[in-house]
């Protein structure tokens, strides 16, 4: 068979089997051992001596001194000034009841010349009074709460309490076929929030091909974003107060060194109280030490608590908040989210009565991405179907309708494409930046266009949903070295074209002593479709892609365009951090 890339009756493998996927599999069940809450019985190391209640900072002396003056305390603001960069208040001697106009706070105490307290505190400060007698607003808002890093499944199987609080309480509705669009939060962030694809995906045996928005995945990471259909600008200009809120000094759209937006691009931000570590060179073990393990806080409850302060701030306007928690399930322990299950669920409710005008979409970017447990077949089920539930605002649980079509569009393929469309079709600005978006998916309150397969709705094969079945070949099969070597040749050929990453990463081989997996896809075409599982040295990095071979010819080839990588490899790679290579690089010593 000669494939035509131009006829897409000849796509291979373009049709979609969608099966609901048991969370506690037997396959992974060695692998699952639930967390306790990890701040249960904390005992903090250091004293409390500022705290910001309703607005108002106080001072605790611990019986030191004699009134909050001889304190000597001192606070200044902290203000967003791009995506990377902030700029700060001037510093005023804190009191009881000091009342600071901004965010972010940074305070600091003296005595003696030596510092004995230092803290951020955050809470969402609105410059207008709240009416006596607030009327609620006429549009409902809006809420994105994203748990980075989790899987629909892993979801469902870590946080059972909170399930049950946002199914009985909220009449959430599962969405289980979530399929991703890129390789980590970069792509998905962009489809998600700014609704365009980063990179093409390229004709092949599985593509008619599709072209992305940008001429390559560079020219989007260095375009500044002020001018993009950043889906909060449309809530902006329909009259919404808009928040982010993120708890590292990164971000899914400027990751790991893209432009970002150059000016503050929503109302409210807790980014200063990230941003600032990093531009003032702390120590990574103080910074935990201060705001995490010696208070006893964790990333996420510093972010739960911002978000709270944005629903009581403003009952008279429409809100809409980007609330995307990263560090709390960004590792290597399929466990860790566990040890929130009881957090959430309270967290949800106390919200449940500011949340219950809102469109509340409880979701995630993708699911794990390293571990063992990712190396099985249910992890890269989970790593490629990111949990998400969508709750509506409580009046409208009762148009049958919508529920029903919700409930229909649940069991469908959808990507962050149709989310970003979604949330367009929730707002109706009258004079936009933006005038018409540029919709790669279609709204969840609608019916969905037909046929649902990973190529009409722009999903690289290799993170493909539809058929995650594949049939291990036996060890002595004849494709494995030759195919990894081939990859391999590639990884090294990328390495040495790069100007960042030429003179400080190792060139690759394969390691021939570990495991050498190789998996059929299936199909009736005749030439075979492999995904090859390897490691290569120095380093042992373990990586997969995909190839073609044709047994008539033995004409072998490689089809991914990048090799993903299953092993954690900061460490390894920290002369590259800011590569998009980063991946590939074994720092030369």
């Amino acid at each position: 068979m000669v494939f035509n890339p131009l006829n897409q009756s000849e796509i291979w493998l373009d049709f979609c089997n969608l099966t609901d996927i048991n969370p506690w599999d037997p396959s992974i069940s060695k692998f699952i051992k639930p967390e306790k809450d990890h701040m249960l019985n904390c005992v903090p190391k250091l004293f409390e001596h500022s705290k910001l209640i309703n607005g108002q900072l106080f001072l605790y002396s611990n019986g030191t001194f004699k009134d909050d003056v001889e304190m000597g305390c001192e606070m200044r603001c902290l203000f967003v000034k791009d995506s990377w960069h902030l700029y700060y208040g001037s510093w005023i001697t804190v009191k009881n009841g000091t009342k600071p106009e901004c965010d972010v706070i940074e305070i600091q105490c003296e005595k003696e010349g030596t510092l004995y307290h230092r803290f951020w505190h955050a809470q969402v400060y609105r410059k207008s009074p709240i009416p006596p007698k607030p009327k609620p607003p006429e549009k409902y808002d809006v809420h994105i709460f994203l748990i980075d890093c989790v899987g629909q499944t892993q979801f469902i199987r870590s946080l059972p309490k909170t399930v049950h609080m946002l199914r009985e309480n909220y009449d959430a509705i599962p969405f289980h076929h979530l399929n991703k669009v890129g390789l980590n939060s970069h792509p998905n962030g962009f489809g998600l929030l700014i609704g365009k694809m980063i990179e093409h995906i390229p004709r092949s045996p599985f593509s008619k091909g599709h072209t992305a928005q940008y001429s390559t995945a560079t020219k989007a990471c260095y375009t500044p974003l002020d001018d993009e259909q950043y889906i909060a600008f449309r809530y902006q200009d329909d009259g919404y107060i808009t928040m982010l809120t993120e708890d590292w000094p990164g971000g899914a759209l400027n990751y790991p060194d893209c432009y970002g937006f150059y000016k503050p691009h929503v109302n409210h931000s807790m980014k200063p109280f990230h941003i600032h570590s990093e531009e003032q060179g702390l120590d990574a073990n103080q910074l935990k030490g201060i705001l995490y393990n010696d208070s006893c806080h964790e990333p996420h409850t510093y972010l739960c608590d911002y978000l709270k302060s944005f629903l009581k701030a403003y009952p008279d306007k429409p809100k809409f908040s980007i609330t995307w928690i990263i560090t709390l399930a960004h590792n290597d322990d399929p466990n860790s989210l566990s040890s929130t299950d009881d957090y959430f669920y309270q967290f949800f409710n106390d919200t449940r009565k500011d949340f219950e005008n809102s469109f509340l979409f409880v979701m995630s970017d993708h699911g794990s991405r390293f571990g063992t447990m990712r190396e099985t077949l249910m992890g890269e089920i989970e790593d490629n179907n990111p949990a998400l539930f969508l709750s509506v605002p409580k009046p409208l649980r009762q148009n049958a309708n919508l529920m029903q079509q919700l409930r229909t569009n649940s069991k469908e393929l959808i990507t962050h494409f149709d989310i970003y469309a979604t949330l367009n079709d929730l707002v109706q600005p009258k004079n936009p930046r933006i005038p018409n978006p540029l919709l790669l998916g279609s709204s969840l309150l609608h019916p969905l266009p037909q046929p649902r397969t990973c190529d009409s709705l722009k999903i690289p094969f290799e993170f493909c949903i539809c058929r995650a079945e594949k049939t291990l070949l036996p060890k002595n099969n004849t494709i494995g070295i030759s195919a990894a070597n081939l990859m391999i040749e590639q990884i090294n050929k990328e390495i040495s074209s790069s100007s960042q990453t030429s003179r400080i990463c190792s060139k690759l081989s394969l390691n021939e002593t570990a495991e050498l997996l190789v998996e059929d896809y299936g199909g009736e075409q005749s030439v075979r479709i492999y995904k090859i599982t390897f490691t290569t040295i120095p380093g042992n990095g373990k990586f997969w892609g995909i190839t073609s071979y044709d047994p008539s010819n033995e004409n072998m080839i490689i089809l991914s365009s990048k090799f993903m990588r299953l092993d954690r490899y900061a460490e390894q790679a920290i002369c590259a951090k800011r590569s998009i290579l980063a991946s590939y690089c074994y720092c030369i010593q």
